[in-house]
């Protein structure tokens, strides 16, 4: 190494050799020359180290990256032997199937993921053909069996001789979004059959290309055109079709919708048989983001027969609104004949039942009977003539009820049958009436001496009953059969009676009905009507809730 200085071992020495170079052999190279091709060859033999270096730095990274990217990919990817192993997997690949872990799933065959095991065959036939598989949706199970869908890219690696060696893909889960896009099917589905089964015609128009672009196919059994001729329509041969009564407001309508965005159209349509047909049309204007209409869309309802329904309606009210007129007139002018008729009456009876008193006494033998008979009929006449002016005063309006002494009442009219064995059993208690409350006692107590004689015998019972207070008037007269219990109080209004014969228990109902009430009548001894009869009835109580209660049942 002593060349590398630069100077010859000969130029150190001195004597008379001193200054000379020894010669050269043939094909020897200088020292000089020598040393500068070894340091050309260090120099490359440094920059090759250093770009192996790079190079090994470089592998190193891709790897890194790589890993990383294997391990930390969202993906499930695997690569598997042409036998169907599991040869490496990620991390992702095991949560995705559960398993317990990289290890467990390079313990398994792939044909186990798999719904049908053939369908790993057809795959890698596919794969032996075609190369690649990109984007496939298919069915996989999970280790526990569970069915995932999801997507599959796969790509095959292959031998000198063609022959498949390994599958390379990965995976990922697409259950939810499989799972919505099935839950958007059904329900398109069922709104699809929703409209197509409805009665009403559902429609879509597109304000910018002017035609329907969906019309539910119930449009033609309403107009007669099938949705595509509805679509081809524009806006003036719809608007041709409608009455031309009816175009001004529905224009109106459908200006004032663009600004609000909904509406409701009421026009008569000439339908493809040349008749009109009534049209409701309920819809929404949809816009763009910048508010621009697209859309008019909505719901188009034949209510033909209901207009018709309507104008007939409306034709019956006229004619009811007049004969209501009419029946008030007529109304007004029978309560005048009967005002002067009852007036007349009522003086005719009493000046009869006058002389027919004075007769009594001036006549003897069978012109006495005569006579006394003559003055029963006229007594019972002007009773009817009572009665009817009574129910004609019920009729007349709305009652005004006020606290009424029940007690007061009972006794007060018990005490006008002097010659009748009547008991009371009660406390005194406040009810709904009005002054003619007494008429009720009056016609039940007048009915059990009328049926039972005058040795009947009359018990009255009162007693609270949930907010109304109970009322029993029974008799031991003749009773009531089983099969007349019930039309007894209406035996007037059904003509099932003699002159005057009825009206006392009519207007017993009618003024319990009024006041908010019921009556009925039951056995006095329960199952054996021909021992006398119990009619019940029930009045509101005037204090507390009473006042305010529904009127029971039986």
């Amino acid at each position: 190494m002593a060349a590398h200085s630069g100077e010859p071992e000969s130029s150190s020495r001195t004597g008379a050799g001193a200054g000379r170079q020894r010669p050269l052999a043939a094909g020897e190279r200088p020292v000089h020359e020598r040393v500068a091709e070894l340091l050309a060859e260090n120099a490359m033999l440094r920059r090759e180290n250093a770009a192996l270096q790079s190079l090994k730095d470089a592998l190193q990274e891709s790897e890194e990256r790589y890993r990383r990217l294997f391990e930390d990919d969202l993906t499930g990817d695997f690569l598997t032997g042409a036998d169907g192993r599991i040869l490496a997997c990620n991390p992702a690949f095991v949560r995705m199937f559960e398993f317990a872990s990289i290890e467990d799933a390079l313990e398994t065959d792939i044909r186990d993921l798999y719904e049908d095991p053939g369908d790993r065959d057809r795959l890698l036939a596919r794969l032996q053909r075609e190369g690649k598989i990109e984007n496939e949706g298919r069915t996989r199970k999970r280790r526990d069996g569970t069915r995932i869908h999801v997507v599959e890219n796969m790509v095959g690696r292959f031998g000198p001789d063609g022959e498949l060696i390994e599958t390379q893909g990965y995976v990922y889960d697409d259950s939810e979004r499989k799972r919505a896009e099935e839950a958007l099917r059904e329900s398109e589905e069922r709104f699809r059959a929703v409209l197509e089964n409805s009665l009403d015609a559902a429609y879509r128009r597109s304000l910018q290309a002017d035609r329907y672009d969906y019309m539910s196919p119930v449009v033609e059994e309403i107009l007669g055109f099938t949705p595509e001729e509805m679509a081809a329509m524009s806006l003036e041969e719809v608007m041709g079709r409608v009455h031309p009564d009816d175009r001004p407001p529905v224009e109106a309508e459908l200006t004032s919708a663009a600004a609000s965005g909904r509406g409701l159209l009421m026009y008569r349509f000439r339908a493809k048989d040349g008749r009109y047909r009534w049209l409701e049309d309920h819809f929404t204007v949809i816009r763009d983001s910048s508010g621009r209409p697209l859309y008019r869309g909505g719901i188009v309802r034949d209510v033909t027969e209901r207009r018709r329904a309507e104008e007939e309606i409306k034709r019956h009210a006229a004619e009811l609104a007049r004969i209501h007129r009419d029946l008030e007139s007529a109304h007004r002018e029978a309560n005048l004949y009967l005002d002067i008729l009852t007036h007349d009456i009522g003086n005719t009876e009493n000046v009869s039942n006058l002389y027919a008193e004075l007769l009594i006494d001036s006549v003897k033998g069978e012109a006495a009977c005569y006579t006394a008979s003559l003055k029963r009929s006229i007594a019972k006449s002007i009773e009817i003539l009572g009665t009817v002016s009574k129910i004609r005063r019920i009729h007349a309006g709305p009652p005004l009820l006020r606290p009424t002494d029940l007690d007061a009442v009972i006794r007060a009219e018990t005490g006008h049958f002097p010659n009748i064995s009547i008991s009371y059993e009660g406390v005194p208690r406040q009810v709904l009436a009005d002054d003619l409350l007494p008429e009720v006692f009056t016609n039940l107590i007048s009915n059990a001496v009328k049926h039972g004689g005058s040795g009947v015998a009359v018990a009255v019972r009162t007693e609270e009953e949930d907010g109304f207070v109970r009322v029993t008037v029974a008799d031991t007269g003749r009773g009531v059969p089983d099969d007349q219990k019930e039309e007894i109080f209406h035996r007037y209004e059904k003509k099932q009676r003699g002159v005057g014969e009825g009206l006392g228990l009519y207007l017993v109902q009618i003024l319990i009905d009024r006041y908010g009430g019921r009556i009925w009548v039951e056995d006095r001894v329960s199952g054996r009507s021909e021992e006398g009869a119990a009619f019940v009835f029930t009045l509101r109580q005037a204090d507390g809730d009473g006042a305010k209660g529904a009127v029971p049942g039986r």
